[in-house]
């Protein structure tokens, strides 16, 4: 009869928590709440929306490079799973933009409306 060891099989290898990927996304998220304080009262208030999700793309995509170049176990919180989180949230803020503020942005401020 052969005797078997799940447990063994689920054990975490024993290079330490996945600490990088946690704090490059609490730090991508202050930086774009940072951002979005310190633009509020410099740029009209229908720009600020598109302005932060923005930010939010282009951090997920900083990290998505990082999370290219190192890999890592697929079995942790990972700067993949970090990029997903912060392009969800971007999908998210994008779907509070108005189409006319789109416009508006896109048109210029010198046409009529």
């Amino acid at each position: 009869m052969t005797i078997t060891n799940p447990i063994g099989n689920l054990r975490i290898s024993a290079d330490g928590p996945a600490t990088g990927p946690a704090l490059a996304l609490t730090g991508a998220l202050a930086a774009t709440v940072a951002a979005a304080a310190m633009l509020q009262p410099q740029i009209a208030r229908e720009a600020l929306a598109p302005a932060i999700v923005t930010l939010l793309f282009v951090s997920a995509a900083v990290i998505a490079l990082i999370a290219w170049l190192r890999p890592a176990s697929p079995r942790r919180f990972n700067y993949w799973d970090a990029a997903g989180v912060l392009t969800f949230a971007g999908i998210c803020a994008a779907a509070t933009v108005e189409p006319e503020q789109m416009v508006q942005l896109v048109a210029g401020a010198d046409r009529p409306r």
